[in-house]
């Protein structure tokens, strides 16, 4: 006589086996590449930086005298040439390691006034090393809006 065994039949393994294939596959196309992220983070916070801006310039009275300026790998947001404080850190923030910020506009200096509007540009920013042949595009619309394609 053979006694019971306990387990799992071939069949349910290879059921399994195949349910777990299809959603790493799935979830992996979903994630995209890991070395975008830098990319991405670096995009963030322009974004964030050029809202902190417009909001700043048109809670102040002299709105003018807010600017964002970009470097190839920082972003800094001033009032009267003076770094803000956000929290406990003032700008400007270093861009992620291996991220370039280039834009349209030559001198990279977004003055906002009281509305909130500045100049229509864009600011791309390119990968290298680990992150290379990524990049993202920031679209700074005059009306100060900003966006990323």
């Amino acid at each position: 006589m053979i006694a019971n065994s306990r387990g799992f039949s071939l069949i349910e393994l290879i059921t399994v086996m195949i349910l777990l294939g299809i959603l790493s596959i799935t979830l992996s196309s979903r994630l995209g590449p890991v070395n975008t992220a830098a990319v991405q983070s670096g995009r963030d916070d322009i974004i964030a930086a050029l809202f902190f801006a417009q909001q700043t310039a048109m809670m102040r009275s002299n709105g003018g005298n807010i600017r964002l300026v970009i470097t190839s790998n920082s972003v800094s947001v001033t009032e009267n040439n003076n770094p803000i404080a956000v929290t406990s850190t003032y700008y400007p923030l270093v861009l992620p390691q291996g991220v370039t910020a280039t834009t349209t506009d030559v001198d990279g200096v977004f003055i906002f006034d009281k509305l909130g509007r500045t100049t229509a540009a864009s600011i791309t920013l390119t990968g290298s090393g680990n992150t290379a042949g990524t990049s993202a595009v920031i679209q700074v619309e005059a009306s100060g809006y900003a966006y990323a394609n």
